[in-house]
């Protein structure tokens, strides 16, 4: 019985909680998303889903704490390597292709300030910084040939804008830079920029 009244009692300030705007600290968002630059030759379009905490909730100065999952796949085969094979006289050389799919976890906050004097309705900015961690997974076309995996850790900003329904809903569009963080020879250059278009839902 005594944790059966607990429950509710934790029910109800839930309850509460979603009926006062200053309670959405939790969200939601789900987003398209697209390679930029030249990020671009390799890969096409893609989704990025994500949790997020919210702060400043009653202030016209919203800010956010982002942790995100990203996935693309590449829009044509990608060189790999290559395989020889003997003619008779002597050896072949030919260029394998593979598959790739690259995915990022990230982990940013952004700044959102808001034209109207709230964080309730209306316009806003979205300024970002934070990190990405890239995790690129190969699939050879040929199954006799074994896959790999390429991870790069990367600083990421982000800058956008968005439209605010209530204290629930919104819209947005955001462009996402990342500068990969060590030296080294990136298969895609050390830059890795997207488009993000989506909505974002506060509980």
């Amino acid at each position: 019985m005594h944790t059966r009244t607990s429950i509710l009692f934790l029910l109800s300030l839930g309850l509460c909680a979603q009926e006062n705007p200053g309670g959405n600290r939790m969200g939601l968002s789900l987003a398209a998303t697209t390679a930029t630059g030249g990020f671009s030759d390799t890969f096409g379009s893609g989704f990025q889903f994500g949790l997020q905490i919210h702060f400043n909730r009653e202030s016209r100065h919203l800010g956010r704490l982002r942790v995100d999952y990203m996935q693309m796949d590449n829009r044509k085969p990608i060189p790999y390597g290559t395989v020889a094979s003997w003619n008779g006289s002597g050896w072949d050389t030919a260029t394998t292709y593979a598959s790739s799919r690259m995915e990022g976890y990230s982990v940013v906050y952004e700044w959102m300030p808001h034209l109207e004097a709230h964080s309730h309705s209306g316009f806003f900015g979205i300024l970002g910084m934070g990190g990405t961690v890239w995790n690129e997974s190969i699939h050879q076309a040929d199954p006799s040939l074994w896959g790999g995996h390429d991870t790069d850790l990367g600083f990421t900003a982000s800058a956008g804008l968005g439209w605010r329904f209530n204290p629930h809903a919104s819209v947005e569009a955001r462009y996402v830079h990342t500068d990969l963080a060590f030296e080294g020879n990136h298969r895609y250059s050390s830059n890795r920029n997207y488009a993000a278009f989506g909505a974002t839902y506060r509980f």
